[in-house]
C-alpha cells in the first residue's frame, strides 16, 4: 500500500470553477480574487484579507508592511514601524521564508528555542530574548498546532511589539475558541498543494488595521496606489501623476490569479470538514500509539492547551536519532512517505550564514526536533484501510524495541 504525503483534494467543483474563469476571458487578479478575499475575511471574522501568490509572499508582505518605507500617515498605528537593524524574535523551528523576509527588509531575526514535544515556540525563551532593539515577534504555528499565542500576545502588548502570526501550517486551528492568525496585527496563510486547503499556489494576509491592509495591497502590486481603499487621497496629493501609475512605496509583483482564487473559494467551503477529518485521524493514531508514548519510544506532537488542532501530517518524536533514522527508512520501504519537521533547526541550515542574525539562549529543543522528529501524511481523503495500515506498520517497527 502507498501512503502519500499529500492527496489531491481538487475535485469536479474546483475544475468547474477554473473553467468558468477560463471561459470568462479574464484570468489575472480580478473579481474572483476579490470575492475570495471577502469570503475569507468573513470566515475568519477580520476586516481585511489580501490574497497573494504564496504563503512565502504573505510573509514578505507582512514584514514589509511594518517596515518604515512609505509616505503614509502612521499616526494611528498601534506600534512604531521597523527600521534597519531592529530585531524580530523568531522560533528556530520554522520555514525558510518565515525568516528570509525579516532579513530582506533590513531587520535582524533573533532565534529562540522550541519546545520539543509541542514543537511550538518557547515562551520563556521569548521573554529572555527581548531587548530594547526588539520590535516584533513572529510566531510560527507548527504543523497544525497552536503556539502559546495568548501569552505571547500579552508580551507584545506589554513591550509594544508587533505580533506576526505565520499560520501557513495551521489554517483553521483555534485556540481559546479564536482562529489563529487573528491574535496579532497580521496573520499569514499558505494555500500550497499540500496544505489544509489549496489554490495550487497561493496565500493570504489578514489584518484588522486599515493602514496595514492598504499598504499590503500597494506592496503586492508594484507599490502603486490603484488597489488601495484610500487611493483617492493620494491621487489628490499627487495630481500631476497619472493615477493608474502612481507609486507610493517600494513594491513587488506578488499577485495571484482569478484561476487560483476560484479554486480557493470552493476549497474554503471544505475547510471545516477537512480539518475535522484530520483531527479524527490524529486522535485514532494517538490512541493506537499510546503504548509507544508511554515508553517514550515514539511521542506524537502534544497539542497545546485550549487548542482545536488541525493535524498537518502526523509529527512524532522518536526516542533517539538512531531510532528515527531507522524508522524513516522502514516507513519509506513500506510505502509511507515521510518528511522532516519542516526546516528543523534553521540555525543549522547553511543558508543562514548569508544573513545577519542573533541567537538567544540554548537551542536544545529545536535540535531534538531536528534530530529525532519525523512526520507522515494525514489527509482528509485517507481511507480507513490506509489509516489502519499506517498503525500496523508503525507498531510493527517498534515491536522489537518493547
Amino acid at each position: 500500500m502507498k501512503i502519500k504525503l499529500v492527496y489531491d483534494t481538487v475535485g469536479k467543483s474546483e475544475k468547474k470553477a477554473i473553467n468558468k474563469v477560463l471561459d470568462s476571458g479574464f484570468y489575472s487578479m480580478g473579481k474572483v480574487t476579490k470575492a475570495f478575499e471577502r469570503e475569507f475575511a468573513k470566515y475568519f471574522n477580520v476586516k481585511h484579507a489580501i490574497m497573494v501568490n504564496s504563503g512565502s509572499s504573505a510573509n514578505l508582505l507582512a514584514f514589509s508592511a511594518i517596515f518604515d518605507n512609505d509616505v503614509y500617515n502612521t499616526e494611528k498605528l498601534p506600534r512604531k514601524l521597523l527600521k534597519k537593524g531592529d530585531e524580530v524574535i523568531v522560533p528556530a523551528v520554522s520555514w525558510s521564508t518565515s525568516i528570509w523576509p525579516i532579513a530582506q527588509v533590513g531587520a535582524v531575526p533573533v532565534f529562540v528555542d522550541n519546545e520539543p514535544f509541542t514543537m511550538q515556540t518557547s515562551v520563556d525563551a521569548i521573554k529572555k530574548a527581548i531587548t530594547k532593539k526588539t520590535k516584533a515577534i513572529c510566531v510560527v504555528h507548527v504543523l497544525g498546532n497552536a503556539g502559546y499565542i495568548n501569552e505571547i500576545k500579552k508580551l507584545c502588548d506589554k513591550h509594544k511589539l508587533w505580533l506576526i502570526e505565520d499560520t501557513c501550517e495551521s489554517l483553521g486551528v483555534k485556540n481559546n475558541n479564536k482562529f489563529l492568525g487573528t491574535f496579532g496585527e497580521i496573520g499569514t496563510f499558505s494555500f500550497f498543494f499540500s496544505h489544509h486547503i489549496t489554490t495550487v499556489e497561493g496565500g493570504m494576509v489578514i489584518t484588522n488595521n486599515d493602514y496595514l491592509a492598504d499598504k499590503i495591497r500597494s506592496l503586492r502590486a508594484h507599490g502603486w496606489a490603484r488597489d488601495m481603499d484610500s487611493r483617492e487621497k493620494y491621487y489628490e496629493m499627487f495630481p500631476d501623476i497619472d493615477p493608474r501609475f502612481l507609486f507610493l512605496t517600494i513594491g513587488y509583483n506578488l499577485r495571484p490569479t482569478d484561476i487560483n482564487a476560484s479554486v480557493g473559494r470552493v476549497q474554503l467551503k471544505k475547510l471545516k470538514k477537512h480539518n475535522e477529518h484530520r483531527n479524527k485521524i490524529g486522535k485514532e493514531w494517538n490512541k493506537d500509539f499510546a503504548h509507544l508514548k508511554k515508553n517514550e519510544l515514539m511521542v506524537p506532537m502534544e497539542i497545546t492547551k485550549k487548542t482545536v488542532a488541525a493535524w498537518f501530517g502526523f509529527p512524532v518524536l522518536c526516542k533517539t536519532k538512531e531510532i528515527r533514522d531507522k524508522f524513516r527508512v522502514y516507513l519509506e520501504k513500506n510505502g509511507i512517505e515521510t518528511r522532516p519537521i519542516i526546516c528543523g533547526n534553521m540555525l543549522r541550515q547553511p543558508a543562514i550564514k548569508n544573513i545577519k542574525h542573533r541567537v538567544s539562549g540554548k537551542i536544545t529543543g529545536a535540535n531534538e526536533i531536528m534530530d529525532r522528529g519525523i512526520f507522515w501524511g494525514n489527509s482528509p481523503d485517507m481511507k480507513k484501510s490506509e489509516i489502519k495500515y499506517v498503525s500496523k506498520i508503525v507498531n510493527n517497527f517498534f515491536s522489537k524495541y518493547q
